[in-house]
């Protein structure tokens, strides 16, 4: 572990008493508990896919999540933390508290934030450290220069460093010293485990379907549902045999689309009263709870509701990516920016801005050859950031002592 006079005269300042009095109203639970911290350039929503895949581990941990800044992280944001609490003053005291309460079994720090004492202090109580998703920077190095002097010696305090990429790794190692483990993982990134389905109900609807052009609009508001109705019956001037599946969970809509289209002389199938998407059927309303993973399997081409004329989408794009769907999507992205950015960079997705191109992307992507690049695509991005998530939980629970180290290498 390197020694820095610049970190010793660091901790004598924040020795000095902190006005801090925070409440933490949760008592520690029994049982393993691992704390993650989203630190400078990582989000709790990149990390969401780790805690998902810890607190299924044989030891189910509980998970503390905490952020940058001076309040708690959104638990919305973060669904599978057990607990979430605000980042403690740099100051002994204040860290020492937060120590005192949570006494993690783990820490694991994402992005580029050192905080010194608290560093220090978690280290000095033998709880193992991983810093992980690091990525150098101008500007991170702009933001440790000050602290120059004292960077190895944070660094050489960690069990495990893993680095998005072979520079940052590198740099890494040439700060902290001979002693620091470094490797490059990838980026933690954010994506969804692929949602189940009922196998045999997949096999016999697929049955029906197979010889069928089929695309699905999930999460479709009522503002956008004649542009998705448009670009069906465009659609079906190219494929007649073409096929609509409408997934919606709400009841009303659901009844009323289909009065609304049996009107207008649709033929219309309902989920909800045992009906399939039998050969003559144009429109089918998914509309039983629970059943997305059997839509997305069925349909390769996905349309993302709420991102044309709405203020952005309600389900996440990983959804269909992780299952093979093509994605199309509007403009308004969030609550999922960073998703569409990645699956946009990857030439994963297809954005329209207009129900017209909402009309002319549903038909371009009748050919299964155009869908399925879209598709594979997706799919790799959504499987690359799992797998980094995957061989990260390895090395956290061997961290733990559950596993082999050499289970745990990346």
């Amino acid at each position: 572990m390197k020694r820095s006079l610049a970190l010793t005269l660091y901790l004598a300042m924040a020795a000095r008493r902190s006005a801090e009095k925070t409440t933490r109203p949760d008592a520690r639970p029994d049982g393993q508990l691992i704390w993650i911290h989203a630190g400078e350039g990582a989000t709790l929503q990149s990390l969401g896919r780790l805690a998902e895949r810890l607190v299924r581990e044989p030891i189910h941990p509980q998970i503390l999540m905490t952020a940058e800044g001076r309040t708690p992280p959104d638990q919305g944001a973060a669904p599978f933390a057990t607990f979430v609490d605000i980042l403690p003053r740099d100051r002994l005291d204040a860290v020492g508290a937060f120590l005192d309460h949570w006494h993690p079994d783990l820490a694991f720090f994402a992005g580029t934030s050192l905080p010194p004492a608290l560093i220090v202090e978690t280290h000095a109580r033998a709880i193992p450290l991983i810093l992980a998703d690091v990525k150098i920077t101008g500007e991170t190095i702009g933001r440790w220069r000050w602290r120059k002097g004292m960077i190895g010696a944070l660094l050489s305090r960690f069990t495990h460093i893993l680095a998005q990429d072979p520079q940052s790794a590198a740099k890494v190692a040439k700060l902290g010293g001979r002693g620091v483990d470094v490797t490059v993982s990838g980026r933690i990134e954010e994506t969804t485990e692929p949602l189940p389905c009922n196998e045999a109900e997949h096999h016999t609807l697929a049955q029906l379907v197979q010889t069928r052009p089929v695309w699905l609009s999930v999460g479709c508001p009522q503002s956008e549902q004649d542009a998705v109705l448009a670009a069906h019956a465009e659609a079906m001037r190219k494929a007649h045999r073409m096929l609509l599946i409408f997934a919606t969970e709400n009841p009303t809509q659901a009844q009323a689309l289909n009065e609304r289209m049996t009107r207008e002389g649709w033929i219309v199938g309902q989920r909800s009263r045992d009906e399939e998407p039998d050969p003559d059927v144009q429109l089918y309303i998914a509309d039983a709870e629970g059943e997305l993973g059997l839509w997305y399997r069925l349909a390769p081409v996905t349309y993302m509701g709420g991102t044309l004329m709405q203020d952005g989408a309600g389900r996440n794009p990983f959804e269909p990516a992780a299952l093979g769907s093509a994605i199309v999507h509007g403009p308004n992205t969030a609550p999922y920016p960073d998703a569409y950015a990645r699956l946009g960079a990857a030439s994963a997705s297809r954005q329209v801005a207009t129900p017209a191109e909402l009309s002319d992307a549903v038909c371009d992507l009748i050919a299964p050859d155009r869908a399925a690049i879209l598709a594979h695509n997706a799919w790799s991005v959504s499987s690359g950031g799992a797998e980094v998530a995957e061989r990260v939980v390895r090395l956290m629970s061997a961290a733990l002592g559950r596993h082999p180290a050499q289970e745990a290498a990346v």
